[in-house]
């Protein structure tokens, strides 16, 4: 039996496609080659500002080394320009 959680955000198709994309401007904007492990998740939240939607960008640089983008939105919605603001927001995200 499975379960489907009514208040989970409802996605399209695509994701996968667009969650490749953003991954991609990741690694072009903050110079990361294929040996750093970027994980993209559209979530449910609860706080007002997000609308009841955002994405998280994980990036594993290194073991310990565990840096979070987070995006008051849908996934459809992030741009090419709320990331590269994003990765400037951090301090660069640098892969060294």
């Amino acid at each position: 039996m499975s379960f489907r959680n009514p208040f989970a955000p409802r996605r399209t198709g695509g994701t996968s496609d667009r969650a490749a994309l953003v991954k991609n401007w990741v690694r072009d904007h903050a110079g990361f080659g294929d040996d750093v492990a970027i994980a993209v998740s559209e979530i449910a939240c609860r706080h007002a500002a997000c609308g009841g939607v955002e994405t998280l960008v994980m990036i594993d640089v290194a073991a310990s080394d565990l840096s979070v983008l987070r995006f008051d939105r849908s996934l459809a919605e992030i741009s090419v320009d709320d990331v590269r603001a994003a990765i400037e927001a951090t301090g660069g995200c640098s892969p060294d």
